[in-house]
């Protein structure tokens, strides 16, 4: 495979999706965008509503072994600053985690493959592209599981990778667990409204919400000397709403955050304890506080070993010493909605390192920026994975 002759293209469809990013489930241009680039090269679509997509080559369904990789394809509502020639025209909206990587990635090995269909070479494995629309709000996944993604037949294996800006050039993927428990929580602080020129008859809810967000800060720091094997962990505040008026005392306040932890056992008992501080913070104040999960948990899952040893031989011939065999110490405290795939398959999580020297602002910051000269040696790399499944 000469990877080299694609370079100049999978740039050209970076700078394309980076320039026109659009928000979890409202990805109409991209979908369009991706079908037309795929069904060009022979590739027979079906349609997820409302923008997923799911591409096979049907001369690759007589295969023995059924290989399925995902592709994101939202963005965040960020303001982009990087000043870059091809930033973000979409006010309100920026590829701030590298979703515009992985379609110009995903697109490029589509093509190498069909070649290769065409050219009469014996493609291995029956592979299967997931393009997979609302990943960032942790919907993407479930919808395309329940559209048959891994079935039919059933998936020998699932593929997933990331671009990461906290290392420069590289490949790293985890031995055993490779993403760690989260949720979004909603807590909602209850006082009584009064005007504060009569502050004895009212309970300050804003008051009452400092106290929880100095609880949480607290916990961070206490629950780890209680539990010296709890792993990373983390428990946050992202907003905080609350009050109609400068002279009226708030009665209302909610606060958005959210908890994530290495261990599953060490997620239930921050929720635990957090839940046993809001109470405490009722009793003192006089409010009553709620807390709330919109949603299910995102849990952790882990690399099947066999393909961890595969990511290890090829990461090692592509990338030789820039490749990282990451253990539990490493894991970030990020999760993701792909976890619901690997409950139903063997799994495989790819990272390719891409920070630029100087540029160390983080995943959804305004200013994220990614080194793009990864981008062949990902697709090479993907490529190798794949045929020695």
């Amino acid at each position: 495979m000469n990877i080299e002759k694609y370079t100049e293209e999978l740039i050209t469809l970076r700078h394309y999706f980076h320039q026109h990013p659009e928000l979890a489930l409202q990805e109409v241009e991209t979908s369009a965008y991706i079908r037309k680039y795929l069904e060009k090269l022979g590739y027979e679509i079906v349609p997820i509503e409302p923008t997923g997509l799911i591409a096979e080559l049907p001369s690759l369904r007589n295969r023995e072994k059924l290989v399925v990789l995902r592709a994101e394809m939202d963005a965040l509502p960020i303001q982009e600053q990087t000043n870059l020639p091809y930033a973000s025209v979409n006010q309100g909206c920026m590829h701030a985690c590298g979703h515009d990587m992985i379609l110009a990635a995903a697109l490029i090995l589509a093509k190498i493959v069909a070649e290769e269909q065409r050219m009469q070479e014996s493609f291995p494995v029956r592979l299967r592209f997931l393009f997979e629309p609302a990943e960032e709000i942790g919907e993407g996944a479930k919808r395309m599981l329940q559209a048959g993604a891994l079935e039919n037949p059933k998936a020998d294996a699932f593929l997933m990778f990331h671009y990461a800006a906290d290392m420069t050039f590289g490949m790293a993927v985890h031995q055993g667990q490779a993403s760690s428990m989260i949720n979004s929580m909603q807590i909602h602080v209850h006082g009584k409204s009064s005007h504060w020129c009569e502050a004895d008859k009212g309970i300050d809810a804003i008051y009452a919400a400092a106290q929880v967000i100095s609880a949480i800060h607290d916990l961070n720091e206490s629950f780890g000397k209680q539990h010296p094997d709890a792993g990373k962990y983390i428990v946050g505040t992202g907003t905080i709403h609350g009050g109609e008026y400068t002279n009226i005392i708030a009665d209302h306040v909610v606060l958005n955050g959210n908890i994530r932890a290495v261990h599953e056992e060490t997620y239930m008992a921050l929720e635990h304890e957090l839940e046993r501080n809001l109470q405490e913070i009722e009793k003192q104040t006089g409010t009553q506080i709620r807390m709330e999960f919109p949603k299910d948990p995102v849990y952790a899952f882990a690399n099947d070993e066999e393909l961890t040893e595969t990511a290890k031989a090829v990461g090692e011939e592509v990338f030789g010493d820039k490749f990282v065999l990451e253990g539990e110490d490493e894991l970030f405290l990020s999760g993701d909605n792909a976890y619901r795939y690997f409950r139903e398959t063997r799994g495989l999580f790819t990272v390719f390192l891409a920070g630029i020297p100087g540029e160390n602002h983080p995943l959804h910051h305004p200013k994220f920026q990614l080194d793009e000269r990864i981008l062949p040696y990902s697709v090479e790399a993907l490529y190798k994975i794949i045929t020695t499944l």
